[in-house]
């Protein structure tokens, strides 16, 4: 599937997929470092009511890479851009991680621009907060960035590298957490990452405060999580503030799945994403 492109307004072009469906758009949003592909192998998955688009947010796979402006807001803006431009209606809207704190940020800033949300382990404390293990993953995704970019290190020096690596949680080789095609997925994305998207997250570039911004949500909240002792970075805790803040809200916990919920368990992402779908269909 190739990808089109859609000149922002801000003078940001923006890449995405899409997949034609009925009456309904809906919006994916990606994590960091990684781009719409991550989309591609569920799109025959999703409820055929849906027309689907996957975007490539600023400074990922094939959009523009400013250099500058890599924070919450700024990612917003181009989504609020391209659902007025391309679009031109309410969307329901989907996070993951780094997606789910900008569909929030939208949400919030253009709430007649979403009609529901959808979040996957979206990073709503942790960003506050970025753990030891985080910290340590992120400094290494901005290393092979560069050095895949300028070529001091080559794709297969760091196949090697992640195949080997402990995954921090449960402690297998990646190739046995993730697999060869996963592995050869996260590199291709990193590859086409600009180094300053994740070197403004260090930074707290997408520091906010999380109970005043989502005390503003006003449409239909949807959240799927997994286990924290495997990676998802909201906790079962955290997930009950954000329901007692926010109304019409509703929380799915997954077991035996970190943060990678839509790669790792697609079958149960897509039954809680189309099940959502119906429900905002019915209201």
């Amino acid at each position: 599937m190739e990808k089109l492109t859609a000149a922002l307004g801000n003078g940001v072009d923006i890449a995405y997929l899409e997949r034609p469906g009925g009456e309904i758009p809906l919006v994916l949003l990606h994590g960091i470092t990684n781009n719409a592909r991550t989309y591609e192998p569920l799109f025959a998955g999703i409820d055929p009511r849906c027309c689907v688009f996957a975007l490539d947010f600023r400074g990922h796979g094939d959009s523009a890479k400013p250099d500058s402006r890599y924070d919450t807001e700024a990612y917003a803006d181009d989504v609020r851009r391209f659902i007025a431009e391309v679009i031109g209606g309410p969307v329901l809207l989907q996070g993951h991680s780094l997606g789910g704190m900008v569909a929030v940020q939208v949400a919030v800033t253009a709430p007649e621009q979403v009609l529901a949300l959808f979040l996957e382990d979206p990073p709503l404390y942790f960003v506050n907060n970025v753990s030891e293990t985080y910290q340590a993953v992120f400094n290494g995704i901005v290393l092979m960035a560069k050095t895949l970019q300028d070529g001091s290190r080559s794709f297969d020096d760091w196949f090697e590298v992640m195949a080997n690596a402990p995954d921090p949680y449960t402690g297998k080789p990646g190739i046995e957490a993730v697999g060869e095609e996963g592995i050869r997925l996260r590199l291709e994305s990193i590859a086409m990452m600009k180094p300053r998207a994740m070197e403004d997250t260090l930074d707290h570039s997408l520091r906010w405060d999380t109970e005043q911004v989502i005390s503003h949500l006003r449409c239909p909240l949807t959240m799927i999580t997994g286990s924290p002792d495997l990676g998802a970075v909201i906790s079962p805790q955290e997930s009950s503030q954000v329901t007692d803040i926010v109304s019409n809200s509703q929380v799915l916990q997954l077991d035996n799945v970190g943060h990678l919920i839509h790669t790792e368990q697609p079958d149960a992402w897509l039954s809680a994403l189309n099940a959502w779908v119906t429900a905002y269909h019915k209201s």
